[in-house]
């Protein structure tokens, strides 16, 4: 999207500020430098340029979206120099470094590389770091926020979190970035750039819109874990004594008339405690258990099918596929990717969707049939191959996530599926954000193959 001269240079005067008061802060959580050395050694000498063998596995605008344009520009001298693209022609090459902008007269320009889009580098460099490797992970953070992809940087704080949720670093980042995120956005005025949704990019056409969808609130998601607990593998989880309480007083001739032994229910652990709302199926208790991680199959689900480093989020819920709002009744959300909320909406938007003639998009019964699994394959080993997209639809072309059922991420969706806790409940709130709501095809309790709540 191209902008006027005065905005422009707002956004700079803007990125003085942060690069001012960042630096100290930084400084401030410690291990900067050594991070940043440490983080070299993960990206390719090569800066990864784009060439003909180029091939994003997200959507080229979405990823536009997401921090600076980057260039290297030789010289006839020999010198390079990479900062941010603003602009070139046949006369003059401008570049932005370290907010200055700087302009090279086209005679002296030998070349100009454009790099690959700061998410396509982000990606690589985040897959070959453990998820616990938490020092190389915020240098990740640090090399976002140089490149002003915000929203990049803050989802992986957020994941961060969820791996070390006391992390002072982190917990810092998070505040200090998520603040800096909402200034920034407000800080154009509307006269000069218009909505940023909706205002035509340098090419000419609409650069996407993302879809309203409203994710699930905190109390949906805690309900969704509860019913996705196994008790052979619980996560951490915590029932406060009033609810033991209640569900005494709710079944009195279930428990011991002796006060003492109804007292050493208090004591016991809490998987046990569990077990006890299951037993007597206290539906009306479940959401004052709080469920303080995953469950194993929403682990899965989160690391191995969502994730950047999965496929979903990256093939499925870009803004011009699935995740904006002209993708029919199947839509997800994009926002905050990494964020608990829109973890959680998009597995109950895909566990509750229904083709129209009925069927699942999973089938639990038999995964490697699953409409979610076989729409992404390629076409001439799928079963329910994608529906072909209209020529006027102004999204992205499909491209197949699977190319055979031998494909890694094929399988590790598969044990996905198996994971999941069946038969499936019944949560009540699907309708609330799904375009077409899931008919209530069974009447199964949930969690009949355990103690069942």
């Amino acid at each position: 999207m191209t902008r006027s001269t005065p905005t422009r240079m707002n956004r700079f005067d803007t990125y003085k500020v942060l690069f001012w008061v960042g630096t100290p802060m930084l400084l401030l959580v410690g291990g900067t430098i050594t991070q940043s050395i440490r983080l070299q050694s993960i990206i390719h000498p090569s800066h990864h340029t784009l060439n003909t063998s180029y091939q994003p596995e997200v959507d080229e605008m979405e990823l536009a979206e997401q921090g600076i344009r980057e260039c290297t520009v030789t010289l006839i001298s020999g010198r390079k120099i990479t900062g941010e693209l603003i602009r070139q022609d046949s006369l003059i090459v401008i570049i932005g470094i370290n907010g200055i902008e700087t302009t090279f007269q086209r005679n002296r320009v030998a070349s100009v590389v454009i790099l690959a889009p700061v998410a396509v580098r982000y990606n690589e460099m985040r897959n070959s770091i453990p998820d616990r490797d938490i020092d190389a992970r915020l240098s990740l953070v640090e090399w976002l926020r140089e490149r002003q992809a915000y929203e990049l940087a803050i989802s992986e704080l957020e994941s961060i979190l969820l791996v070390d949720p006391n992390n002072p670093k982190a917990k810092l980042l998070h505040r200090w970035l998520t603040e800096y995120d909402k200034l920034e956005s407000t800080s154009t005025p509307d006269t000069e750039v218009g909505d940023p949704s909706s205002a035509p990019d340098s090419a000419g056409s609409q650069r996407p819109k993302r879809n309203d969808i409203s994710p699930l609130s905190a109390e949906q998601i805690n309900l969704i874990r509860v019913y996705e607990i196994d008790l052979r593998d619980p996560p951490k989880i915590k029932i406060p004594d009033e609810t033991l309480r209640t569900l005494i007083l709710q079944n009195p001739d279930a428990f011991s008339p002796n006060e003492d032994e109804r007292k050493a229910l208090f004591q016991l652990p809490e998987i046990d405690k569990l077990r006890l709302l299951f037993t007597h199926k206290a539906r009306d208790l479940y959401s004052q258990v709080q469920v303080l991680e995953d469950p194993k199959s929403m682990d899965i689900f989160r690391t191995q099918v969502h994730s950047q480093r999965g496929w979903f989020l990256n093939a499925c819920a870009t803004t011009r596929c699935h995740g904006g709002p002209e993708a029919g009744t199947f839509q997800v959300i994009n926002s905050r990717p990494n964020s608990i909320e829109t973890i959680y909406t998009n597995f109950a938007i895909i566990e509750s969707y229904t083709l129209e003639n009925g069927t699942s998009l999973i089938n639990y019964d038999a995964p490697e049939r699953s409409p979610l699994l076989q729409m992404a394959m390629i076409e001439k080993n799928s079963l329910s191959p994608h529906p072909e997209i209209p020529r006027e639809f102004r999204g992205a072309r499909f491209r197949p996530i699977f190319r055979s059922t031998r494909d890694r991420k094929y399988r590790d969706a598969i044990d996905w599926i198996r994971s999941m806790y069946q038969p499936r409940p019944e949560y009540g709130f699907i309708s609330q954000i799904q375009p077409e709501p899931k008919p209530n095809d069974t009447d199964e309790d949930p969690k009949s193959n355990q103690s069942e709540p």
